[in-house]
């Protein structure tokens, strides 16, 4: 776990760069959206404030979708991918991190939790496209709930159910994020090139499936047996397609201690595929959630498999379509609540994340100023 496991992996580490093509005049762009934001939002109070609950919905409509405000600059970016080992828990830790290759930062950190039966390379579409933002993504993989659990098996299904039932799962996963954040700040302090770039002051979580769940309980979400796993270093999170808690944990206990914003993502089609979750209950940790702002994106038409893009049987349309959406709008709350960017949180909080989703979901929220819980939507 020193310094030199990552600087002499030889066979095991492997480097990948390459240039994300930027924007030209991004700082335009970005006036002009902010404006557009802002201009979009004064007319906006104006018309709920007199507004039914119907006019409501019309009155947030806006096309076509629009981009993400707060781009500044686009970074080339790098992946590593390493062999770490949890001494303490005689457990592998393998991680893929994707950063910046260039830049003196200091850059935010987003650790990231793949779904059941999955791995590091999980999703690596996020973990490049946050990279070109500037935020060093940290894919971890989770032995005992990664995809060597189901390869190879004549019964792969039988092997992920006794996986996602095993309540070693879910004690597990967060200790595995907390320990990729330790290396992380142990890399630093040896002077690591690339740590030192890292700001340990501004760091995210966030996960698919399982590794939602994964997410929120760094964030504080009670797990079966009253256990608690928050870390303090978490700043905000993002719980892609996240299932209702796992045991006997009552909703008004699991959830309590949640105080960082966090954004929800699901499907009107989110059936689970392993487990009994139906699309209708992954709002549940949104709707009992009260802790800072809180924000659920329901994708028209979007199933379990849209976030990753995998165990298909054919190609699906669904994925080029969400998963851009999906994209931009966990850039923009990263940006808004990690980065503390004004123009993305005007986004955030106003109409701006409705705009860039279009009629392609609804968006709710529950802002910690207002305690009215206002909800905007938006028709299909």
């Amino acid at each position: 776990m020193e310094r030199n496991i990552k600087r002499k992996m030889g066979s095991e580490k492997t480097v990948n760069c390459k240039l994300i093509t930027g924007y030209s005049a991004l700082k335009a762009l970005q006036f002009l959206y902010a404006l557009n934001v802002w201009i979009a939002c004064m007319a906006s109070a104006c018309v709920l404030s007199a507004a039914t609950p119907k006019d409501d919905a019309e009155a947030v409509s806006v096309k076509p979708p629009l981009k993400s405000p707060s781009i500044e600059r686009e970074y080339s970016v790098a992946s590593e991918e390493l062999q770490w080992f949890d001494a303490g828990r005689s457990r592998p830790a393998p991680v893929k991190i994707y950063y910046p290759s260039a830049g003196k930062g200091p850059f935010p950190v987003v650790l990231f939790s793949h779904g059941l039966g999955r791995s590091r390379e999980d999703c690596a579409y996020l973990g490049t496209h946050w990279a070109s933002r500037g935020y060093v993504s940290v894919f971890v993989e989770h032995a005992g709930s990664d995809e060597a659990v189901w390869r190879g098996k004549v019964q792969p299904k039988k092997h992920l159910k006794e996986a996602y039932e095993n309540p070693a799962t879910m004690r597990n996963r967060p200790l595995d994020m907390r320990f990729a954040l330790d290396q992380l700040e142990r890399l630093k302090r040896d002077c690591d090139p690339v740590a030192l770039r890292l700001d340990f002051t501004r760091v995210g979580a966030a996960g698919y499936d399982l590794g939602a769940q994964t997410a929120l309980a760094l964030a504080g979400q009670v797990l079966p047996g009253g256990i608690i796993d928050a870390d303090h270093r978490i700043c905000a999170v993002i719980a892609m397609s996240p299932a209702p808690p796992q045991g006997q944990v009552p909703l008004d206990i699991a959830y309590k201690y949640i105080c960082v914003p966090c954004l929800y993502m699901t499907g009107s089609e989110d059936d689970g595929v392993i487990g009994s979750t139906k699309a209708y209950q992954r709002r549940i940790p949104f709707d009992n959630t009260f802790g800072a702002d809180q924000y659920l994106a329901i994708f028209f038409g979007g199933d379990h498999m849209i976030y990753a893009g995998h165990i298909r049987q054919r190609e699906s349309e669904k994925d080029a379509r969400f998963q851009p959406l999906i994209r931009d709008a966990s850039t923009l709350f990263w940006d808004a609540y990690l980065q503390e960017k004004p123009e993305a949180i005007v986004a955030m909080q106003g109409i701006g994340l409705n705009a860039l989703l279009g009629p392609s979901a609804s968006v709710e929220k529950k802002l910690a100023a207002d305690k009215t819980s206002r909800s905007f939507s938006r028709d299909p």
